[in-house]
């Protein structure tokens, strides 16, 4: 038995390598989706606090009077710290001439400047709906230096149902995902455990215990599930660092700790499934009729 022991060691060299890079891409999706779900309420409030609020000042108001109201902006409860900024009508208009191409300069017709000096601003996500803003632009309109308050009131109502429709489907495509995460991995892992299936049976016929067939299978799938999950939580982390530099502010939700958590998740499932699904295979071919190996 020591002989067949360290034959066996030897020799139970399945080719993983087709296996391994399935799992490996499975286990990187139901990450990517796992830290969507995970952060799905922080990513609403993102997106509400990214809603602009516009505030048109009357003209002849200037200096420390814009200033003022500037800052009585800032002070308010609901208004996002930092985002208060105040941009005159002549640095307005330079900005439209940019944005859509103009070569001409809007005034040249002496027709004057007609753009206001405006204060832009946004606010806290608990206050990001449509009966908030309707009261924060009431408020703000009370002063008489303002004319106007502008906001994209269709998209301020519509964020959160938007995103919850969108969380139910991923939590859906996540369901899906695990499912045929099982089957593929199941199926990978069969076939390149296809060629080791006569040795499995006779080493079951010269009297090796399962458990004895079964040990070095289940390492390798142990070996290879934690590999697996280091390679898909390192593109995770890559796709993490580069969303980052795209997206002001995804910092603060997908942050190492979430990264950490989804990172063991995937460890656990790719150590469990791997293992798992090897026990089966080797299990499935020593109960199997020797003809069946066929």
């Amino acid at each position: 038995m020591a002989a067949l022991a360290g034959k066996s060691e030897i020799k139970i060299r399945p080719n993983y390598f087709y296996a391994l890079i399935s799992v490996t891409l499975v286990l990187f999706l139901a990450g990517v989706f796992g830290s969507i779900i995970l952060q799905s309420q922080q990513l609403v409030r993102l997106f509400k606090e990214k809603v602009m609020i516009v505030v048109e000042i009357k003209n002849g108001y200037e200096g420390s009077e814009t200033e003022g109201l500037k800052g009585e902006i800032a002070a308010l409860e609901f208004v996002k710290e930092n985002s208060v900024k105040y941009t005159s009508k002549a640095e307005a208009a330079e900005l439209m001439q940019e944005d859509f191409g103009l070569e001409v300069d809007l005034t040249e017709y002496n027709l004057g400047n007609p753009l206001y000096d405006i204060i832009t601003f946004h606010v806290g996500a608990d206050y990001m709906t449509p009966e908030g803003l309707e009261r924060i632009a009431e408020k703000i309109k009370s002063d008489e230096r303002v004319s106007d308050v502008n906001y994209e009131e269709r998209l301020a109502g519509s964020i959160s149902g938007q995103w919850g429709r969108i969380g139910w489907i991923g939590l859906g495509i996540s369901f899906i995902l695990v499912l045929v995460a099982v089957f593929l991995i199941i199926y990978a892992i069969k076939q390149a455990l296809h060629t080791d299936r006569f040795l499995i049976r006779n080493m079951h016929l010269v009297g090796a215990t399962p458990s004895f067939i079964s040990r070095p299978y289940i390492r390798m799938g142990i070996m290879g599930g934690l590999l697996s999950a280091l390679v898909a939580g390192s593109g995770l982390m890559l796709v993490r660092w580069w969303l980052i530099g795209q997206v002001p502010g995804l910092d603060t939700l997908f942050t190492i700790s979430v990264w950490m958590v989804v990172f063991v998740l995937m460890l656990a499932f790719g150590i469990v499934i791997t293992a798992g699904s090897t026990w089966l295979t080797v299990r499935n071919y020593l109960k199997s009729d020797i003809n069946e190996l066929y």
